[in-house]
């Protein structure tokens, strides 16, 4: 069991030490893309956000059929407003560095935390709370893993957006499914 904690902490001070730096570094190659696409987001945003108040000040004059569609309607301009919301939050550097390091920082202190424990104490009840220690971190390490794979997605899908401009395209598309 030492031994796969020690290569687990190994490949968290990996990761730490080299993949998301150069991860998270190359978000500001392109930064250009980033900003045009969190303008476009912003700009959504701010329509869909006229667009359910229209619908709410129609809504208490209507009959009861035309309320229920313009609630639907709204109901799914709400959606679409929670989608471009987390586009924008997506889109921002210092969150996703914040993420990446904090929950990479925050397991590999749980290891330390897990390695103390079990050089100075040797009861069985310690023994299920090392368990618990060494999960939360395995957990943590995971959402690192995934939000690595969120920048690297976004990094492949601003490449493309910069390729399609150099080519003379007005604007593309980031398809929404890729951020889920």
């Amino acid at each position: 069991m030492k031994d796969i904690v020690d290569l687990y902490s190994r490949i968290v001070i990996g990761i730490l030490g080299f993949v998301a730096p150069a991860i998270t570094l190359l978000i500001g190659v392109f930064a250009d893309g980033i900003d045009l696409h969190r303008k476009k987001n912003v700009a959504k945003a701010k329509h869909l956000d006229s667009l359910m108040e229209e619908n709410h000040k129609k809504i208490k004059g209507e009959s009861k059929g035309k309320a229920s569609h313009l609630a639907e309607t709204n109901r799914k301009h709400g959606i679409q407003k929670a989608r471009v919301q987390r586009d924008i939050n997506l889109l921002s550097p210092k969150r996703q560095v914040i993420r990446v390091f904090g929950s990479l920082i925050f397991s590999l202190s749980l290891v330390m935390v897990y390695d103390f424990i079990a050089l100075y104490y040797k009861n069985t009840t310690i023994l299920i709370s090392q368990m618990i220690i060494l999960l939360i971190s395995l957990l943590t390490f995971i959402y690192s893993l995934f939000c690595l794979w969120q920048i690297f997605s976004l990094i492949i899908d601003l490449k493309h957006i910069d390729s399609a401009q150099a080519l003379g395209k007005e604007e593309v598309e980031i398809n929404q499914g890729d951020f889920l």
